[in-house]
């Protein structure tokens, strides 16, 4: 073993610190295990640098947490962030509602290709079930099984739940322009940063993933489907309202950039 991890996941959060125990014990039987684990977290209260606190020490490296001043919506901002502190040489993004399943890790880590992004999906439990979840739902793999929230998942839901390797990159007919999820997708270190990770003008939810893809897309990486394989269980609860207008959903998402400069670098791209 190096004295790097394989795969930095980096996880979006903001409160919620009972999701996070959640998700952290999910990571404790992953069966990859050379990963660091960075929280970026964007304005929580003093309960998540709580549950990092505890479980500091438990797996193999130790849990970053890097924090700033809650100003609205700043995923952009914390998870850039994020990224520049961490080591890995291949990145997973995950948001601090969704709890993996034990092969998540892996099967990111084993699809990964150079110029390649990955996303997968999520299953959608409702407020319920996600109500009576505990860390022990996750450690024992009840949360896994179809039967555990089949009834808690709306029907279009219910396919992200099953782990079915073979179909790789069936769903969106194989295409390789696969949409971004923020909340479970992969590349490598240099692919983000050679677009320079996301757009930081981009604040409120629901643009910085699709800019993110576009700007991919445009310096000619191909986003493949893991849906089958990468699967999360979504912890319901609200959403904020999405803020951008039909001008700022062209703007970004339709944008012919690949380097911003709003990013983890503030500026032009280094001179090669």
């Amino acid at each position: 073993m190096s004295g790097l991890p394989a795969v930095s996941l980096v996880v979006a959060v903001y409160e919620k610190p009972e999701f996070l125990e959640l998700i952290l014990a999910s990571l404790e039987d992953q069966t990859f295990a050379d990963f660091e684990v960075v929280v970026a977290d964007d304005g929580s209260g003093p309960e998540i640098s709580g549950v990092v606190q505890r479980w500091q020490g438990r797996f193999r490296f130790p849990i970053l947490h890097v924090w700033h001043e809650d100003r609205g919506f700043r995923k952009t901002h914390i998870v850039n962030r994020a990224v520049a502190v961490s080591s890995g040489p291949y990145l997973v993004f995950i948001d601090g509602d969704c709890i993996l399943h034990h092969r998540f890790l892996e099967r990111h880590h084993r699809r990964r290709r150079p110029r390649q992004a990955l996303s997968g999906r999520r299953i959608m439990l409702d407020g319920a079930l996600t109500a009576r979840l505990t860390p022990e739902d996750v450690r024992m793999r009840r949360i896994e099984r179809p039967g555990f929230w089949w009834g808690h998942v709306k029907p279009h839901d219910r396919r992200n739940g099953f782990y079915l390797p073979p179909l790789f990159g069936w769903r969106g007919g194989f295409s390789r322009r696969y949409a971004i999820l923020g909340s479970n997708f992969s590349l490598s270190r240099d692919d983000f940063l050679h677009v320079n990770g996301y757009d930081e003008r981009i604040t409120g939810r629901g643009m910085e993933d699709v800019n993110l893809r576009a700007r991919l897309l445009n310096a000619g990486n191909t986003v493949r489907c893991l849906s089958q394989e990468a699967l999360q269980y979504h912890c319901h609860h609200g959403d904020p309202d999405f803020p951008h207008d039909a001008a700022a959903v062209e703007r970004w998402g339709a944008t012919r950039e690949t380097w911003t400069s709003y990013g983890v670098v503030k500026g032009a791209p280094p001179v090669v």
